[in-house]
């Protein structure tokens, strides 16, 4: 999916040189997952990172996502496709599943 993503940001006029900032999302397994993945990449890393919790209904337990963003950066193929290697490893490390990504041009 990088490379169809990457693809697509370059249509809209997305370089090398430009600087994005990159949206993450994450599914946890429960919230003691949700808050371990927070307080990893808020300590590896110098990105925004919120825990949130949806209530699934009466009968139905909560779901707890892991979001955030980067600082603007350059990206380029290869530097997405290590990049979500890495955040794939570390929500998997912690029982959350890597839900995916998105970007903001600055």
């Amino acid at each position: 999916m990088n490379e169809r993503s990457w693809q697509a940001l370059q249509e809209h006029g997305v370089t090398e040189a430009s600087a994005l900032r990159l949206d993450f999302f994450y599914v946890a397994l429960n919230e003691g997952a949700a808050e371990q993945l927070r307080a990893f990449l808020q300590d590896e890393t110098d990105y925004a990172v919120q825990v949130n919790s949806s209530s699934g209904g009466l009968l139905r337990k909560k779901n707890w996502t892991v979001t955030g963003q980067t600082q603007p950066t350059g990206v380029s193929l290869d530097i997405l496709n290590d990049w979500v290697g890495w955040m794939v490893a570390a929500g998997f490390e912690r029982d959350c599943e890597f839900d995916g990504w998105g970007a903001q041009a600055e």
